[in-house]
């Protein structure tokens, strides 16, 4: 009866039966320094073959910090809480590499035989997390959807769970493009959701649309979660009934990592328990999920982990030098540098312009031009200030004109009711007394003096 269900019904009851399965299964879902710097606690094993080990993952008692434990042998190095193997830790970016052990399979022959890999779900400790931003989640198969799915909490603690889907589809060889990324055809991928410590994927063709020419060509399908850039496709792998036991140690996965469950905030007030134990270090509160984690401060290197575990970065030695550009002489300073020009040559910011030879004549002429834009200054000042002293004694002028009557007397001199007065002005009587000569004097009182004057 249930193939006679339209298609939409179909999926919609493959979804929650998948999910029924998640939820009843043994998933027990949990609420630059770069992988080069090896520091592990005084006298504990630092290195797992060519891998650094350092703290606060280790490997032995007292060589760890909760749940950070690392298990070694002939084989590798492993995530003592889940068991998977280690590929690279890095405490600057607060990721592990690992190895991802679960292709989910299933393969439908037309000779009646099915087989598939079941459900194997990966879970971590609380403490790590899927990176929602360097994997996703990839199927291979005709006619197939994918799914990923998990369990995530909200900022109140609430469980609730998370499903990612895709599907590929294709008919025969020709159907699928010889391309590397996956496309739609024969291939597809999508995205994984954050603050997830658990999942499991799903990879189941549609009834409608997998018919025989299909199941001939592309029996099996697959579908996994990996390291997004370290996934290249290959058509080959549409119509293989083999590629989960050619990747039988499973493809790289990134998880993001804390070393608190907490805030910074509430992480600071711990005392020694607080992670970031060295000085010059700083603590982070990470995006992917509850927690905090420790880098070291700028301008420093090292392990935050451990007591002086950041040290002063050398920006002017190999192979720092790259990183830290300077086009004239560097100078290392603690926690910083100084870039300067040779005595003799100049730049406007020599870390990323190259010296020039500087003008020998600069100094002097920069100094010619201040005291110029000086002296015009105080020529402009002194300008201003004449023209207002002259504006002012002119109203001086007129104000006491008004004030001893010379308004009235001007007006009676215009009526001719006064006929034997003239009223000289300033330069009439200095062009009369030849500028108030003195030997032109007739007499003096006073404040007063006589000048004879002339017509």
């Amino acid at each position: 009866m249930s193939w006679l269900l339209p298609t939409g019904q179909k999926l919609l009851l493959l979804v929650v039966a998948t999910l029924l399965v998640v939820q009843h299964s043994t998933i027990a879902y949990g609420s630059g320094t770069s992988g080069s710097i090896s520091m592990a606690l005084p006298g504990c094993q630092d290195k797992c073959g060519n891998m650094s080990i350092p703290y606060p993952f280790g490997t032995g008692k007292g060589c760890f910090r909760e749940p950070f434990n690392v298990t070694c042998n002939e084989t590798g190095a492993y995530l003592a809480s889940t068991e998977v193997r280690l590929l690279e830790i890095s405490l600057t970016l607060g990721e592990v590499r690992v190895q991802n052990p679960h292709i989910d399979w299933q393969c439908n022959y037309t000779n009646g035989k099915n087989s598939s890999s079941g459900l194997n779900p990966l879970t971590l400790d609380s403490f790590h997390k899927v990176s929602d931003t360097k994997n996703k989640m990839t199927s291979i198969g005709c006619a197939t959807l994918a799914m990923v799915m998990g369990r995530t909490k909200s900022k109140k603690q609430l469980e609730y769970p998370t499903a990612n889907t895709c599907f590929s589809f294709c008919i025969d060889a020709s159907s699928v493009d010889d391309v590397t990324e996956c496309s739609g055809l024969g291939c597809c991928q999508a995205p994984v959701s954050g603050n997830v410590s658990a999942f499991i994927t799903v990879s189941l063709p549609v009834p409608d649309l997998y018919n025989t020419t299909i199941q001939s060509f592309s029996p099996c399908s697959y579908s996994f979660v990996s390291e997004k850039d370290s996934f290249k496709f290959d058509r080959s792998y549409v119509n293989s009934t083999s590629f989960a036991s050619t990747h039988t140690d499973g493809v790289p996965l990134v998880l993001d990592w804390v070393v608190g469950n907490g805030s910074c905030s509430e992480a600071t007030k711990m005392g020694s328990q607080y992670a970031c134990q060295a000085m010059n270090s700083e603590c982070i509160d990470v995006s992917n999920g509850p927690g905090y984690r420790c880098n070291c401060s700028q301008g420093y290197e090292g392990n935050p982990y451990l007591q002086g575990g950041c040290q002063d970065i050398n920006e002017c030695v190999p192979p720092n030098q790259s990183l830290y550009p300077c086009k004239g002489n560097c100078m290392n300073t603690e926690g910083s540098y100084n870039c300067l020009c040779p005595s003799g040559f100049r730049s406007d910011d020599p870390k990323s312009i190259p010296c020039v030879r500087a003008d020998p004549n600069k100094t002097l002429k920069i100094i010619l031009g201040i005291s110029a834009s000086i002296i015009f200054l105080m020529v402009c000042i002194f300008a201003l200030r004449a023209e207002y002293q002259k504006k002012k004694l002119a109203k001086e002028k007129e104000r006491f004109f008004h004030q001893n009557g010379g308004q009235i007397l001007y007006h009676q001199i215009m009526s001719k009711q006064v006929d034997t007065l003239k009223i000289f002005t300033q330069e009439d009587l200095k062009k009369a007394t030849n500028d108030f000569d003195e030997s032109r004097e007739v007499g003096k009182g006073g404040s007063w003096h006589c000048l004879q004057g002339h017509s």
